[in-house]
């Protein structure tokens, strides 16, 4: 997919026919630090063919999470049944239950040794969206999705939800920031929230 052609997606209603996409992001894509993988998920494809049909969305805003050195990691206290996914191989989706409301994705990313994921924050819709539809922040994402806990785990490189690749956005169209709604603490004021400048589907 050329950089003309992401922005004539970007621009087309979401009801036009089926849209062709770059390939699925590879295993190797996934399998690097924590933060070079947020990085380069903006611009990126999200592509769910589930059961009320295809739906993809451009990412623009990702929060990366650094495991057991980072206290706002779902992993930081080690494995559980819930996180288990995030100590396993990179490329796979950890999906958890927000407040009791909002289902929030997760991309497991990690080099070797290592534990991490990338929240998934906000998305620019492509296709099998309503006109309008808001995916800004990782509860409206995941609920535009239809995404659930029953999601959690699906290889990302194999599987009905995937990732697909699609231009790289430029170093100065990406802005840098705390992470939002965590609590204070070592990590907190790290930058590790991105997202992709003037996008109308960034969170905040």
């Amino acid at each position: 997919m050329t950089a003309s052609e992401t922005r004539s997606i970007r621009g087309r209603p979401a009801s036009t026919a089926p849209l062709a996409y770059g390939p699925r992001l590879p295993r190797s894509f996934f399998a690097r630090p924590t933060l070079v993988v947020a990085r380069e998920l903006l611009g990126k494809v999200l592509l769910y063919d589930g059961p009320e049909g295809r739906r993809a969305a451009r990412l623009v805003e990702v929060e990366a999470y650094q495991g057991n050195r980072d206290p706002a990691s779902h992993a930081f206290r080690g494995p559980t049944p819930r996180t288990s996914v995030m100590f396993g191989r990179p490329g796979h989706a950890y999906v958890y239950l927000s407040h009791g409301v909002w289902y929030c994705m997760n991309v497991v990313a990690h080099g070797s040794g290592g534990v991490g994921a990338v929240l998934l924050r906000g998305a620019e819709p492509l296709e099998g969206f309503a006109a309008g539809a808001r995916l800004s922040g990782p509860g409206l994402l995941g609920r535009g999705f239809a995404l659930s806990t029953a999601q959690s785990g699906f290889d990302l490189t194999g599987s009905a939800l995937q990732l697909r690749d699609a231009p790289v956005v430029l170093p100065r169209e990406i802005a840098r920031g705390p992470r939002i709604g965590i609590a204070e603490s070592a990590t907190s004021s790290k930058p590790w929230r991105l997202w992709v400048r003037g996008s109308n589907a960034v969170s905040r």
